[in-house]
C-alpha cells in the first residue's frame, strides 16, 4: 500500500529558493521510508489527494496566501530524498 507524507518543499530543499524555506509538499514513500517518517513523528497519509490537502493546510494555516507559505511545525533532521520530514505541531 502506497503512503504519503509531507516533506520540506523541493524548491528549497533541493533548489535553495528562500521563498519556500517554510513550505511543504506531498511525498510518496517506499515501505522502508514509512519507518523513517514514524521515527521522526511525521504524518502518514493514505492518498496523494489527502497529502496535497494536508500540505495546503500546513502551508497556509491561517487560510491567507498573501504572506506565502509558512508552516507551524518543524522539520526533522531525518530526510527522504534530500528533503526533511515535516513534523506538525
Amino acid at each position: 500500500m502506497t503512503q504519503y507524507t509531507l516533506l520540506r518543499h523541493s524548491a528549497y530543499a533541493l533548489g535553495g529558493d528562500p521563498d519556500f524555506e517554510d513550505a511543504v509538499e506531498a511525498g510518496e514513500l517506499t515501505d522502508s521510508e514509512v519507518y523513517m517518517v514514524r521515527a521522526a513523528g511525521g504524518l502518514l497519509l493514505a492518498t496523494r489527494e489527502a497529502a496535497n490537502i494536508a500540505a495546503d493546510a500546513a502551508n497556509y494555516p491561517d487560510g491567507s496566501r498573501t504572506a506565502g507559505p509558512h508552516v507551524r511545525g518543524y522539520f526533522s533532521t531525518l530526510r527522504i530524498r534530500g528533503a526533511e520530514i515535516y513534523v506538525p505541531q
